[in-house]
This record gives C-alpha cells, structure tokens and sequence, in this order.
C-alpha cells in the first residue's frame, strides 16, 4: 500500500535534514505541510512553483531553505531580522520563520500575486513573524536593517549582492543558495561587485541533501 503524501512528506523532510541535525516539532511539520498545501492549491490560479510534489518540495523547497539555520546555527551567528528577496511561493522565508519564530522575516517579491500570497500564507498559518511586500529590493527601504538577507533565485551572484547590500546591518550577512557547478565567471564577477561594496567572501558552506536514491549538492554563498 503506498504512503499517503503527508507521510512521503515528513519522512522525506527527515531524512533531508537529518545530515544537517536540524529537528523539528510536530507543530513546524504540520505549518510546513500546510505551508506546500497552500502553494499547490494557489499554484491552480497562477504559476508559483513546479515543485509540487511532497518529495521534491519536502527537500528542494524546505529542507533546502533549512540549509540557512544549520549554517547559523555552526557559525554561532545571532539573528533576529532576515530580508527574503524574491521570495516567490515564500522560500526561503516561510520556512525560515516557522522553524525559528523569533526571527523577524521580511519578504518581498516584484510581483503583486507573489507577494499577496505570501502575506495571506503569514495571515491564515497563522505567522506573527512574517511581514510580506511587494517590491523591488533596489528600490525599496525598510525601516531598519537586516542580519540575514536571503535569496535563492534571484540570479547571478553579482547581481544578488548588489541588491542586498542596501538592506544589510552592520555585521550582517548575505547568503545566496547556489550549487556547487556555479561557474567560475559567475563567482570572479560576484567577488569584484563585493570587493567595490566593501564585503569580504564570509564563507561556503556545502551541504548535501537526499532525495530517493538521488543526493543534491548544495552550498550557500556568503559575503559579510
């Protein structure tokens, strides 16, 4: 008898996220469930994401996104505001915010039903700790500066630190999801556009991700 999707989901989240020794409660497994159940169903009114399936989106959408607190959590690194840039169907920020609720997550996407759909999502899991915008990161301003700005399908690594560099506080960090194939034109010209803003390269942190009988290379790019 085949497991029924809520169970190919927790499983699969476990198995993705045991390498990086990240538990979670019951009640985080259930909002992030609800969290992929929202997506499918808004994703029948307007395109959000091909990841769909409970496997694929358990470990390419969350357990992924959960790559960040691992790294975090190694580094010893304090965090209380994070500026999601891009955010898309909500990752990595709805992930990020319910496995830690006390950071302040802010998202903004350019794209109004992106956006909306992400401030309903906050409203209705219900996520005090979401804030969601719609929004251009090389034009808008918060009020205050972020510890952690995310992004992880923005494009080119120089194009994600020109835009988060505005939004960072002092000591703060960015992190950009890619692979570990990124090309080396792509890394050269993200280490000049940080040398020209004053960052230095933090740290690579690589990771790994199972999925099936198929294992994802990963790794976060960080500048400081």
């Amino acid at each position: 008898m085949e497991a029924d999707p809520r169970t190919i989901f927790d499983d699969t989240l476990a198995m993705a996220l045991a390498p990086l020794h990240i538990d979670l409660t019951d009640l985080q497994r259930a909002l992030l469930w609800d969290f992929r159940s929202r997506v499918v169903a808004a994703n029948e009114q307007f395109n959000l994401t091909r990841i769909t399936a409970p496997a694929d989106f358990a470990v390419k959408h969350i357990a992924d996104s959960l790559s960040v607190v691992a790294w975090c959590r190694d580094a010893g690194l304090a965090v209380s505001r994070v500026l999601d840039i891009g955010t898309g169907a909500g990752v990595p920020g709805i992930p990020l915010a319910i496995a830690n609720p006390h950071w302040q997550v802010t998202a903004i996407d350019g794209t109004l039903k992106k956006s909306r759909f992400v401030s309903e999502v906050a409203s209705g899991l219900p996520l005090d700790n979401v804030t969601a915008h719609h929004a251009r990161a090389e034009s808008w301003r918060d009020i205050e500066p972020f510890d952690l700005v995310v992004s992880k399908a923005v494009g080119s690594l120089q194009r994600t630190i020109e835009f988060s560099q505005p939004h960072l506080a002092p000591g703060g960090r960015i992190v950009s999801f890619k692979t570990p194939a990124i090309a080396k034109d792509e890394v050269t010209e993200g280490r000049a556009a940080a040398r020209k803003l004053r960052l230095v390269r933090a740290d690579v942190f690589s990771y790994e991700l199972s999925l099936g009988d198929e294992t994802l290379r990963r790794s976060l790019r960080i500048f400081s």
